[in-house]
């Protein structure tokens, strides 16, 4: 299973959505649109740095890292 990454648009802002749990992106981009959702990528990587500052990287819809 993978996780991929969503954001919801609420108020004219957007947001981190909640993250789905699927087996590849097309069934992650069918949960998202059932759910209201943009599908951002996929969660590839979580960097702590010394401060304690947690920041991700993801595999786009383009499968370009960011």
């Amino acid at each position: 299973m993978k996780v991929f990454l969503t954001e919801v648009i609420m108020y004219g802002k957007t947001y981190a959505g909640p993250n789905i749990i699927a087996e590849n992106m097309d069934t992650a981009a069918i949960a998202a649109e059932q759910n209201g959702l943009e599908l951002v990528g996929e969660l590839d990587t979580i960097v702590v740095d010394s401060s304690g500052n947690s920041h991700y990287t993801e595999l786009s819809l383009e499968e370009t890292i960011h």
